[in-house]
This record gives structure tokens, sequence and C-alpha cells, in this order.
């Protein structure tokens, strides 16, 4: 799959504006431009549910059991193919129609979070992996809620869910040796031009590791399609541009690439769309 840095839409979108990072270094301030341009592209591309963008993992309603976790009365835990709850009495086991089954965009216990107008609620479950098994139907009856999907009562105890992943706010900070960087932060390497985000908090030993250097899980690079490279990158040369030197030609260039890769990615699945200013619907 091919997959691009974002560090290369920011310096590929400066050289488009006129300023080549190899010899002159990029403002501060064109990188927050950058970061904002880039989030807005990205809630676009998420918004479209482009197929390409979404990904497939299997999630239950319950975290696994931890042995080092103190639980309140009445939390609820996957242990053993089947779920407990805790009460004063110990770990009671519940029957499955006793669980309520819902998936949370943000799932505490899993790394990636869902983008949740990235959803498509009648084609969101699967009994079976949907990539291996593409005969396999959806589970009908899921609904969207503000915090996640409920599914059906007779839905099984885990399903392969289709989502697209939510992006953090990706602004080029650049990574400061020592920092207490917590779950969910971004942070850039210049070098590397990637930018990375904390999968869980950072500890103590860990905070003078370069996120490219980490072997122990404690960062992921953060990339997109490549199929979405040129839109996003005059989407941010726009940003870096007035309108005396192109800023308006340059994001209807923008424009032009997203109504291509509707016109790609939409149309060529058989669904009719009417296009309703630059988006396709």
């Amino acid at each position: 799959m091919n997959e691009i840095k974002f560090g290369t839409i920011l310096e590929n979108a400066a050289r488009l504006a006129g300023r080549d990072p190899a010899t002159l270094p990029i403002p501060s301030g064109w990188k927050v431009l950058a970061g904002m341009a880039i989030e807005s592209g990205l809630h676009a591309i998420a918004a479209e549910k482009f197929p390409l963008m979404q990904r497939v993992e299997f999630r239950r309603y319950r975290p696994d059991y931890d042995p080092q976790a103190v639980y309140a009365y009445g939390q609820e835990v996957w242990f053993e193919g089947e779920y407990r709850r805790w009460m004063d009495s110990g770990w009671a086991r519940l029957k499955l129609e006793e669980v309520a089954k819902f998936i949370e965009f943000d799932q505490p216990w899993e790394p990636v979070t869902m983008q949740s107008f990235g959803l498509d609620v009648t084609r969101f479950a699967y009994r079976a992996d949907p990539r291996y098994h593409p005969d396999t139907p959806p589970i009908e009856g899921c609904k969207l809620c503000e915090l996640g999907v409920s599914l059906p009562d007779d839905a099984p105890a885990g399903v392969f869910v289709k989502f697209i992943p939510e992006y953090p706010r990706i602004d080029f900070a650049a990574w400061v040796s020592g920092t207490a960087y917590s779950a969910g932060d971004a942070v850039y390497r210049e070098g590397t031009k990637d930018v990375y985000q904390a999968v869980s908090d950072i500890p103590d030993v860990s905070r003078t590791i370069a996120p490219e250097d980490d072997e122990a899980g404690l960062w992921r690079p953060l990339r997109i399609r490549g199929e979405f490279a040129a839109y996003l990158t005059r989407l941010v040369a726009a940003e870096f541009l007035t309108e005396d030197q192109g800023k308006h030609q340059t994001r209807a260039a923008a424009d032009r690439e997203f109504d291509l890769l509707c016109e790609r990615y939409h149309e060529g699945n058989g669904e009719t769309r009417v296009r309703v200013g630059r988006f396709t619907r």
C-alpha cells in the first residue's frame, strides 16, 4: 500500500509556493497553516467515506480483563471467552443477551479511534472479516449514537468493524527530548519527515528516545494514502500563497483533485452521486 508522509506533503507544498525547503527553512507560521489545512482535508476525506481509507478491525464491547487493574462495582470485562461483571461477591458470568452491545468511537483499550463521520452504519459490523469473506453481509440494525454505534441484540460477542481512523491534530510541532507526552499527542521529526502519534503516555525512561528510534511501540507514524497526496499538497500550498501569487487558482486545483477522487472511487463503485458545490454527495 502506497503511503505518503505528512512531512513530504508539507515540503512539496512549500516548493509549489516557491520556497525550496532544501535552501530555506519552512517558517513556523507556515507549519501551523499546513496543519490546519491538512486537518480540513482529512475531514473532507473522512466525510466522503472513501473505501481505500477504510480499515477493518475485530472489536469487542468490553476490554480484556487486566489482573493488575482495580475494578469498581458493575464494571464489565471480557475474560476466558465470555463477558463478566464485577459484583460484591466477585465476577459474575453474563449471558450474551445481558451485554449491552455498544462500540464506542474511542475505545480506551484500542490504539485506533474511529472517525465518527467516516462511518457507514449500514455497512459497519460483520460476523466474518469482509476482506477475506466478501460475500458476508453486514449486520443489520446498527444505530449511530453520540459516542459510538449500538448493535442489535442478536449480534455476536465480537464483530469485525469497518471504519476510517481518526487523525490527531497535525501541527508539525517538533519533538522535544524529555517532554512528558501523553497518549494521542502528535510530534514532527523533520529528519524523517514523519508525524508521530503517542500510542500511550510516554514513561520517564523513554522520554529521551526519539520516536523513530522507539522499539517499545510507544509511537506510531501517521501517514496518508498516496492517492490523496496531490489534493492535500495543493490544499496546503494555497494557504502559503497570497491572492496575487495564485491562492485561488491553487485552491481551485485542489478542489478539482478532490472531485476527481470522488469520481474515481465512488462512481466506479456504481454509486449515483449529485454534485453539490465542489464536493459530491
